[in-house]
């Protein structure tokens, strides 16, 4: 999330340097092959590319002044999904996803539970 704020105002060094730090993070945590693992290495080549482009803009209107073709640099904005879980970590929220039948032995625990109170 802090990466994403760095790239939102186009500090693309700033930006990798906190998702580097995030992707070692999972990496040691959580391994190679997970999900969160994989995300952060595709954000990372991407916020690369991105600085690469920012590069070779900025050496285009050093070397062409005023005349230089400048592309619009691409930002991504956070999913609300991806905002919502990096502030849930944050506090300290897990979200633990629960089958139809975990559900169900849940639900029956519970009222297993509340007859033997009741009793």
């Amino acid at each position: 999330l802090v990466a994403r704020v760095y790239e939102s105002k186009a500090e693309f060094r700033s930006a990798l340097q906190h998702e580097k730090e995030g992707y070692t993070i999972y990496k040691n945590q959580l391994g190679e092959h997970h999900e969160k693992t994989k995300e952060s290495s595709e954000y990372l080549k991407y916020l690369t590319q991105q600085a690469v482009a920012l590069q070779r803009t900025m050496n285009e209107i050093y070397k062409n002044g005023s005349n230089a073709n400048i592309l619009p640099l691409k930002f991504t904005a956070p999913s609300m999904a991806s905002v919502l879980e990096q502030l849930n970590i944050i506090n300290g929220i897990l979200f633990i996803p629960l089958s139809q039948k975990d559900l169900e032995n849940l639900k029956a625990e519970v009222q297993r539970r509340q007859q033997l109170q009741e009793s």
